[in-house]
This record gives C-alpha cells, structure tokens and sequence, in this order.
C-alpha cells in the first residue's frame, strides 16, 4: 500500500478537530514524502495546518460552521511532538481557577524547551522556559494550582485564597495539591502549612 493511502487512513480515523503532528507519520513514508503529501492534503482542503508540523482535521459545527483546535490543544500535540513539557502561564491558569478576572492579553506558555516564538493557530504564541519547579505535576489540576499561585506572588496569596481554591476543585485533586507541598516554594508551602494547622485546630 502506498504511504499516500496509509497517511490518508490514519488520518481519516482520527476525530473531527483533533490536532497530530506530522511526525506521527514517520512509520509510513520518510521526511520528505510525508511534507508533501500533507501539504498536497492541505491544498484540497483535506486538513489545515494550525502550527509548524502540526495539523487538525476540521470539525464541521452546524450553525458555525469549520472548528479549528484551541492554541492549549495545538500546545499539547506539540510538547508529544518534540517531547518537552508545555503549560499554561500562571496567568492563564490563576483566570481558570478564578482567582482572577483578567485575561491574559498575549499567549504565554510555560516550557522545559527553549525560549521561542510560535505561530499557532495563526496566532503568535511565546513558549517561555523555566526551571523544572515551575512544571510540576503539569497538565493537573493540582499543577494548574500550583502553577497559579506561584504567579499570584507571596503578596497576594492568603489562607482565603487557599479556600477559595479548595472549593473550586475535588477533593482529592486538593489532596494532590497538598502532597506536593515540598516541590513548592518556600513561602507557599508555609501558607498550605498555616491552613493546615488552622483546619486540624478547627
């Protein structure tokens, strides 16, 4: 069978609106091969291209028409891609959680990769790198917490955040988030210690 009809199965299985990197192709033709028929796909409006090897079969919406993949869900496929570590900025993840209201004006992401600029979904999007206590427990919401926090700073993060927190996610997702007090900063471990000692002195 040749590698056009292979990609063209692979790709007709995977569900409407599901981003894949194109190095997921490997195993049916080589390098070269697999960027042309991609782009040949591309042009027939087969596939779209929403990053630099990375593409999404649309999803047709009645009343909406063509859904592309959320810039996170492009993210996501990249970090397979290339094998680092990509998470949302502690901006982003501070508006999830609620703890604030504002939304973020550029597209940062956090990565365990070098320091770039990205176009995806035809949006430019910068991958920041930081040291690996910064990812911890990413892609959780345990890690979304923490991540959150941290960027909320010592000077705005109280006990009532703490609570705040804890009402906003499971339970056990807050049990996670408690069991990896030691990979967090000085300064918030002892603000989850101070909750702690008040909630077993309830």
């Amino acid at each position: 069978m040749k590698a056009a009809t292979h990609i063209k199965e692979y790709i007709s299985q995977l569900p409407a609106g599901q981003p894949f990197s194109s190095s997921t192709l490997r195993q049916f033709a080589s390098t070269d091969n697999i960027r042309q028929i991609l782009n040949r796909l591309v042009k027939a409006g087969k596939i779209k291209r929403v990053g630099r090897g990375i593409f999404a079969k649309p999803e047709q919406v009645p009343a909406i028409g063509e859904v592309l993949p959320s810039v996170i869900e492009i993210a996501q496929t990249l970090a397979k891609s290339t094998g680092e570590i990509i998470a949302v900025h502690g901006a982003e993840a501070a508006r999830q959680l609620q703890l604030s209201t504002q939304v973020p004006v550029r597209l940062i992401f956090y990565t365990s990769g070098n320091t770039r600029t990205l176009k995806l979904a035809n949006r430019p999007v910068r991958l920041k790198h930081v040291a690996p206590s910064r990812l911890v427990a990413c892609g959780t919401t345990a890690g979304l917490v923490i991540s959150a926090l941290e960027y909320l700073g010592r000077d705005n993060v109280t006990l009532e955040t703490i609570t705040k927190i804890k009402h906003h996610i499971t339970a056990e997702e807050f049990k996670t988030v408690l069991r990896l007090v030691e990979h967090m900063p000085t300064w918030l471990s002892d603000i989850f210690y101070r909750y702690q000692q008040g909630f077993t002195n309830e």
